[in-house]
């Protein structure tokens, strides 16, 4: 069954469980997207690096700097943290759906993603 749009309007009619799952939901995405901003900003600050200074990686590297891994290594924190993060997005998701927005077209979606039922009974 399609979901509802998420509107001003209908915002407004929510309750304010509703809507503090909502702002859970919201405070939890903009961490999401800081980190994935962060992991893109040192991922690419190395191919930068690398360029600028005549580096490649290497599979037989003489420094840890030409590792064919430091991207990953470099940015391990912030993927870690990101983990952290989805597994908080997912608890968000429940109290969203236990809260009545399983109707939602976003918290559908997103469901989908994360690998939350809808109907938390089950």
């Amino acid at each position: 069954m399609p979901g509802k749009k998420l509107t001003d309007q209908l915002i407004y009619q929510m309750t304010d469980e509703q809507r503090l799952a909502l702002q859970e939901l919201a405070e939890i995405a903009a961490k999401e997207l800081i980190l994935a901003e962060e992991i893109t900003e040192l991922t690419e600050n190395v191919r930068k690096s690398h360029q600028e200074l005549g580096f490649k990686t290497s599979d037989s590297p003489k420094s840890l700097f030409e590792d064919p891994e430091i991207e990953v290594l470099i940015s391990s924190k912030a993927r870690f943290k990101i983990e952290n993060v989805r597994e908080q997005i997912k608890r968000a998701l429940k109290k969203a759906i236990d809260a009545g927005l399983g109707d939602l077209e976003i918290v559908q979606r997103q469901a989908k993603i994360y690998g939350v039922p809808l109907d938390l009974s089950s």
